[in-house]
């Protein structure tokens, strides 16, 4: 290969010839000169004395201030859900616990319409928004509301059942359906000896066989033969109330039984020291005989 330099008036000219292997020496020297070069350029760009080309970055303060409002949202909602089905559940229980205490009381409510929102109405003012911390309070005054709501009817429920068990338990009406007293209470001649005798009870002559009722809730404490009385039911109703049932032809009930008022408890017979087919009641308050007459009459 031939190289020929002129110089710009033709005066002077230069001559090379550049054999193969001489080419290949001056391409390899250029090449190196070119890495050395980038090489270079490349380090200068990394130097901490020059300053790194601007990024652009977006900044995540609004995403995580967005994220945190949306978290925040639906936690609240979340709350206030749940406390609305819990104050919704509240009503639902005292509605059915007013209906129970009302029908216990013999109290017609449909004058009230629990089933339907309550009647309201006034001159329409320019009121104020309602603000997160007044509903809060509202909220929490509506829950202490119903917690009262609850525990006063809770309270006359259980007077009222207090009451309806304690009169009850308290004697009343006769222990023989179709029967007829035959002797009062107080003094008499005793039909045995001729004798002026305290009776202290009153019977009740019968068809033999015949139910004897209990005249009062109340547990069978004591059932067996005891002198003079001959088989014998006695009933403890409790508030210092006993009663004896005499001369029974069958007892029907066992010691520890609850009975109820009107319920057999034994068959009218003539056991003991008895004339005839009656039944011989008694009414011990605190411990004590009293005419049982008011009672049965009452």
């Amino acid at each position: 290969m031939q190289i020929i330099i002129i110089s710009s008036n033709s005066s002077i000219h230069k001559h090379w010839h550049l054999t193969r292997k001489t080419l290949l020496v001056m391409s390899s020297v250029l090449i190196t000169v070119l890495a050395t070069i980038m090489m270079s350029i490349d380090t200068k760009a990394n130097s901490p004395d020059v300053p790194a080309p601007i990024i652009p970055i977006v900044s995540t303060e609004v995403r995580d201030v967005n994220f945190a409002e949306k978290s925040t949202e639906i936690a609240t909602r979340e709350y206030y859900a749940q406390r609305l089905g819990q104050l919704q559940a509240e009503s639902i229980r005292l509605k059915a616990l007013t209906q129970r205490i009302a029908k216990m009381a013999g109290i017609d409510t449909a004058v009230f319409e629990l089933d339907n929102q309550p009647p309201q109405g006034g001159v329409a003012l320019e009121g104020t928004d309602l603000s997160g911390l007044s509903f809060q309070q509202n909220l929490e005054q509506l829950t202490a509301s119903f917690n009262t709501q609850e525990q006063q009817l809770v309270m006359l429920k259980n007077v009222y059942l207090t009451n309806d068990n304690i009169q009850s338990a308290i004697p009343q009406g006769s222990p023989s359906k179709e029967g007829w007293i035959s002797s009062y209470y107080g003094n008499r001649i005793d039909p045995f000896n001729g004798k002026k005798a305290f009776h202290h009870g009153i019977d009740i002559a019968g068809k033999s066989g015949s139910d004897v009722l209990a005249v009062a809730d109340g547990i069978i404490s004591w059932i067996g033969k005891r002198t003079g009385y001959g088989q014998l039911v006695e009933i403890d109703h409790g508030n210092g109330y006993i009663t004896r049932y005499a001369h029974n032809k069958t007892l029907i009930v066992k010691k520890g039984d609850r009975v109820n008022r009107g319920q057999a408890i034994a068959l009218m017979g003539s056991t003991g020291r008895s004339t005839g087919p009656h039944v011989h009641f008694e009414v011990l308050r605190d411990g004590k005989k009293i005419n049982p007459y008011s009672f049965v009459k009452g």
